[in-house]
């Protein structure tokens, strides 16, 4: 059986005699003066203290105290089960073993008592109960102070008679904290405690990472924050014994307070439709805290934290970050990245003549992005993003398209090329021909005629390109060429000579054999001519001078012939709108004359008769475009 159950069985049996116990001790006692007795009403009064019912010998020091507590154990142990105290004993005898809240004190008259420890004529340990000190003086006691299963207890133990009694006893104060780290809201900036104080007086405050404190109210608290670190709460909750003595329970927890956070970035952050960005995220998951989780637009992300990014389309895209931490927090970031749409731009054809219309076709891609808005020299271009163009000088002529959206904006630039249309090419002419031989012009007369087949001349032409290909050409040419006649009537030998001029007006088509652009301009085409010649006199003298008495005066009227035309012209430099012409002609001539009188000595008459001829002219000079 164990002490303490052996007491309280104890102290049972020994309850039925305490009342009897108690009188029998106080009819011994001398009654108490009336003011005395008046101080004690509603209690048992005590007059005298020591004689037959003191419960030890004198304790007078501490050593005799001390004795007391090991002499009187038991009893001691008896009694306080009897009294149906409601502390350790162990720790009311550790106290006085240790002379820990042990002082000594006097005990004035009408001070009262729950309980005292006597013995029945010096012999029984007997217990009395609500008793008040009646004598006429104080009296020396020692008074023993502690706490016991969750209570202050005041003894006190007369020197005279090491009569224990309970003073006065009180709860201790007991707090409470409640200190979690779910408490702690990264988005409000606060941290949640709660505590509360039982039986005196609660105080809170919170230590810093500073090191400064803050005062907070006791109960349900969110507390606010501004910087991460360990913060301290400490609760504590305190009281004043009836005796002076300041009772006090205090409970810290410390939260280690950190909130995290991200940044995240894109290099470059505007790129073409097609390119790639690298998005690259910073966690930081505060004080006291890791990282547990990354996520990228929901997507999670592994250390160290980068992705390649790619859009199908073009526009203005947001990609956000979330971190969360072990202790439950999560932060969020963002950027932007810009995907710009792509433009290409073509002419068609790239080189045109003066006035002549190209078309040029815009072609925007923005993959499956947002719609765009396209502009042709900052003019804005709808759909089908096509648009037609004439200058109406010649030169080089950039055209630019720009395509934009919320993703931003590109453009591409297409140069066309515009070319002259008009060409003049003065000319220094040479003409060739056939010698035609006339074999009679009478019985006994056999002549040669050699008609303009020779000449010099100076010429003038103009061609006006209706295409690359085609262009059409006129012009004029005026050349001195001579006519020699040998005639040989009736045995003799006779010779005339005249110059006579021909002029010749012609129009034709070029067809340009060679490419715009070419640095060589070739071409053929047929031509339609005019030609003119002047009628020369022609009078044959003989090898003796003398005239072999015989006039030709033939009459060539103008005809009108087809015939070819190629030329080719070479810029001195490239683009030099003058350069080096050359050319040539081929006609089809028929110079028909009228019968005209021949007199020789047979005296016959020359017949009608008709040249026919192939003249090819040459000719060099310059081309002089505009």
């Amino acid at each position: 059986m164990s002490r303490r159950r052996w007491l309280a069985e104890y102290a049972a049996t020994r309850t039925s005699l305490r009342s009897a116990l108690i009188l029998c001790l106080l009819a011994g006692l001398i009654l108490a003066a009336p003011a005395a007795a008046q101080l004690c009403e509603g209690a048992s009064s005590i007059t005298r203290l020591g004689g037959a019912n003191r419960f030890s010998a004198p304790v007078e020091d501490q050593e005799s105290l001390q004795a007391l507590f090991v002499s009187q154990r038991e009893d001691i142990l008896s009694l306080l089960a009897e009294a149906n105290w409601s502390g350790d004993p162990d720790d009311l005898f550790a106290a006085v073993a240790a002379w820990r809240g042990v002082t000594s004190t006097t005990f004035d008259p009408g001070q009262r008592v729950q309980w005292m420890f006597f013995r029945e004529r010096g012999q029984t340990p007997t217990l009395g109960t609500n008793l008040c000190w009646a004598g006429g003086e104080a009296f020396a006691a020692w008074e023993i102070r502690f706490n016991s299963n969750g209570r202050w207890y005041s003894m006190i133990v007369p020197e005279s008679c090491g009569n224990l009694a309970l003073l006065a006893e009180q709860p201790l104060p007991k707090v409470t904290l409640d200190l979690d780290i779910g408490g702690l809201s990264c988005s409000d900036r606060t941290f949640d405690f709660q505590s509360s104080c039982a039986d005196g007086e609660s105080a809170v405050t919170v230590r810093m990472p500073d090191g400064g404190e803050r005062s907070a109210a006791s109960g349900s608290v969110s507390f606010p924050f501004t910087a991460e670190g360990d913060y301290t709460v400490t609760a504590t909750c305190s009281a004043m014994s009836s005796r002076g003595d300041r009772l006090e329970d205090s409970v810290s927890r410390t939260i280690a307070v950190g909130c995290p956070s991200c940044s995240v970035t894109a290099a470059p952050a505007e790129v073409d439709l097609g390119e790639s960005s690298t998005l690259t995220v910073a966690p930081n998951a505060g004080h006291g805290a890791e990282v547990s989780r990354v996520l990228l637009d929901g997507r999670p992300l592994a250390s160290p934290y980068t992705r390649e990014m790619t859009h199908d389309g073009a526009d203005a895209f947001t990609h956000t970050v979330t971190v969360e931490t072990s202790t439950g927090q999560s932060a969020q970031c963002s950027t932007g990245m810009k995907v710009a749409p792509t433009v290409t731009i073509s002419i068609e054809p790239d080189r045109v003549l003066v006035r002549q219309t190209a078309v040029v076709t815009v072609a925007p891609e923005n993959g499956n992005g947002a719609p765009v808005t396209v502009a042709l020299d900052g003019q804005p271009l709808d759909q089908p993003y096509q648009r037609e163009v004439v200058h109406a000088t010649d030169g080089e002529f950039t055209h630019t398209a720009t395509v934009e959206n919320a993703g931003g904006s590109n453009e591409a630039s297409a140069t066309m090329k515009v070319d002259r249309r008009w060409t003049l090419m003065p000319t220094l002419s040479l003409l060739s021909g056939d010698d035609v031989h006339i074999s009679v012009l009478g019985p006994d007369t056999r002549d040669r005629l050699k008609a303009c087949v020779d000449g010099v001349g100076v010429g003038l032409a103009a061609e006006y390109r209706l295409s690359y290909p085609v262009g059409f050409m006129f012009g004029a040419n005026t050349i001195n060429c001579e006519v020699d006649w040998w005639l040989h009537p009736g045995g003799r030998t006779g010779y005339a000579g005249a110059d006579i001029e021909m002029k010749k007006f012609f129009v034709g088509l070029n067809f340009h054999l060679t490419r715009p652009g070419s640095r060589v301009d070739w071409w053929l085409g047929p031509v339609i001519a005019q030609l003119d010649y002047s009628s020369p006199s022609l009078v044959p003298t003989g090898m003796d001078g003398a005239s072999v008495d015989a006039v030709y005066r033939p009459e060539w009227p103008g005809e009108t012939v087809l015939g070819a035309n190629m030329g080719l012209k070479i810029p001195f430099k490239t683009d030099c709108p003058v350069g080096l012409y050359l050319g040539a002609f081929w006609f089809d001539s028929s110079m028909k004359a009228k019968s005209s009188e021949i007199r020789g000595d047979d005296g016959a008459l020359a017949p009608a008769f008709e040249l026919r001829k192939t003249p090819v002219y040459v000719h060099a000079g310059i081309s002089i475009e505009f």
